[in-house]
């Protein structure tokens, strides 16, 4: 199951609990709470009521076409804009009658409550089955109630203040078998918060220049909350949030998706999330993806084992000069997905960065193991009939060179924590002069055969930094809240977030709208 889900596991729970139950959504204006409440409803077993003055039926149809003719014909509206009376007229009514009715019984009594309820809710408790799952939401219950009371404050003493009519509501409700769903046009508590069985707060902030959504669940009553908050995002108005991103071995690893087009002088990154938020990788060119100190480096593999695969899947060349974190295992689960065996090993490299990793890749993936190159392939070998002095390319660069004859291109990925234990596996430390001209060195290396450099490394690292200047597509990686939050900065695109692949692709980012 991808990450990305139509709603938090725990109120898809709370959904299946046997009803009574009421839940409370609060958040301010423009945070989302319609479009989640039609995903309760949507998810909802039984019977669907919407007490709303926000949508029409057709205007349900035309603006949340996800729901299908089944959801939305399933769902009955009740207009709550145009109140039959309000509650003075109640009042009114209530005092003419109670000369006749006899409210020592607790029917009567329950009656005479009912009576006190808006007209749109009474027309709702109506249409419900006594005995079997419904859901009602009542999609203002500020606009409703303040409708309804028309400006009347607390000191009427013969009529209920809102708190008596919210109290009412609740009671009634909890004699039968619906959940209730009352949306608040505010995050502050009220004291509903405490008479309601479950709490839902949603948020729309910004953060820095880009847009979040944020879901919290302060409180679900025979539920255990597991995750308490969810980012979110209502693109194309239906709502989706993000579970906690997994474990590596429990990830879905899914395959790359192939190039539906050819863009000459560009690599297609294997992914159409990756396409349409940051573009193809351009050739002759550099990506950089900076990460915060959370962001482990397994992560990152979900990015690169689709750039990789369309790579070698082309006949091109894919060299990986890995982290000292990443073990063979798991560079060889990321590597052989989706890509046919021979051509994998034709045209997949791996750097030995520490040269023991290779001795280390027989023990956990020999498959891997003959596709390592050992460190001493970095020296230049003499051309044939040439003296020693000569000079030539090394392995690695004919390797990287010897997938462009046929138009196939290569692609390097280096981690800046791979280089870093390479130059001291060398005895070669990186000074402050190398960090320096690190950027002309690599400018100099893309000169060559057709080849995009792709570097990643941690923010504050000097010989990353370095590399700024020259990043043709720059993107961060940050983790909150056990999610890996997506930014591009070249080119600049809205908050993103990573959800794990699926059958048919690699990974998803989610955009935050």
């Amino acid at each position: 199951m991808s990450l990305a889900q139509r709603l938090p596991s725990e109120l898809r729970e709370f959904l299946a609990l046997p009803g009574p139950q009421s839940l409370l959504v609060r958040g301010p204006p423009g945070s989302g709470k319609t479009t989640l409440c039609l995903a309760l409803l949507e998810a909802a077993a039984g019977h669907r009521l919407l007490l709303t003055s926000r949508v029409s039926q057709a205007e349900l149809q035309r603006g949340f076409p996800w729901l299908g003719e089944n959801g939305y014909a399933n769902i009955q509206i009740v207009d709550t804009s145009q109140l039959d009376a309000t509650l003075r007229d109640v009042g009114r009514s209530v005092e003419q009658t109670s000369r006749f009715i006899d409210d020592s019984s607790p029917e009567a009594r329950s009656l005479s409550e009912f009576l006190w309820l808006p007209s749109p809710v009474q027309e709702a408790w109506s249409r419900l089955p006594k005995d079997s799952p419904s859901i009602v939401v009542i999609d203002s219950w500020d606009a409703l109630i303040e409708q309804y009371m028309g400006g009347i404050g607390t000191a009427t003493t013969n009529l209920p203040d809102r708190g008596e009519v919210e109290r009412i509501l609740l009671r009634h409700f909890g004699g039968g078998r619906a959940h209730v769903v009352i949306v608040l046009e505010r995050r502050e508590e009220s004291q509903l918060d405490y008479l309601v069985n479950g709490v839902v707060v949603t948020s729309r902030e910004m953060s820095g220049d880009r847009l979040e959504r944020w879901l919290q669940l302060p409180k679900l009553r025979g539920i255990r909350i597991a995750n308490a908050n969810y980012p979110y995002t209502v693109e194309a108005a239906r709502f989706q949030c993000i579970e906690p991103i997994k474990a590596y071995t429990e990830m879905r690893h899914g395959p790359y998706e192939h190039e539906p087009d050819s863009l000459p002088g560009h690599i297609w990154p294997g992914s159409r999330s990756f396409a349409e938020n940051f573009g193809r990788l351009p050739i002759g060119k550099t990506t950089l993806i900076e990460t915060d100190g959370a962001v482990q480096d397994h992560i990152l593999q979900l990015f690169l084992a689709p750039i990789m695969a369309s790579v070698v899947g082309l006949n091109g060349r894919a060299l990986l000069i890995p982290s000292p974190s990443l073990s063979a295992r798991e560079i060889w689960d990321m590597a052989r997905i989706g890509v046919q065996r021979h051509k994998l090993e034709q045209g997949f490299r791996v750097l030995d960065v520490t040269g023991q990793f290779e001795e280390s890749a027989r023990q956990s993936a020999p498959d891997l193991a003959k596709m390592i190159l050992p460190l001493h392939t970095l020296a230049a070998a003499p051309e044939a009939g040439a003296a020693p002095a000569a000079g030539g390319q090394s392995e690695v660069a004919k390797f990287l060179a010897s997938g462009g004859t046929g138009g196939a291109p290569a692609v390097a990925v280096a981690y800046v924590s791979g280089m870093v234990a390479l130059a001291s596996a060398l005895r070669a430390p990186i000074t402050p002069e190398q960090v320096e001209s690190f950027p002309a060195m690599t400018q100099i290396a893309l000169s060559g055969p057709p080849i995009h450099l792709i570097f990643l490394g941690r923010t504050g690292t000097p010989l990353f930094e370095s590399l700024r200047s020259i990043g043709a597509i720059h993107i961060h990686l940050a983790v909150r809240q056990g999610r890996v939050f997506v930014y591009g900065s070249k080119p600049w695109t809205s908050g993103l977030v990573l959800a794990e692949g699926t059958d048919t692709s690699p990974y998803e980012l989610l955009r935050i709208v």
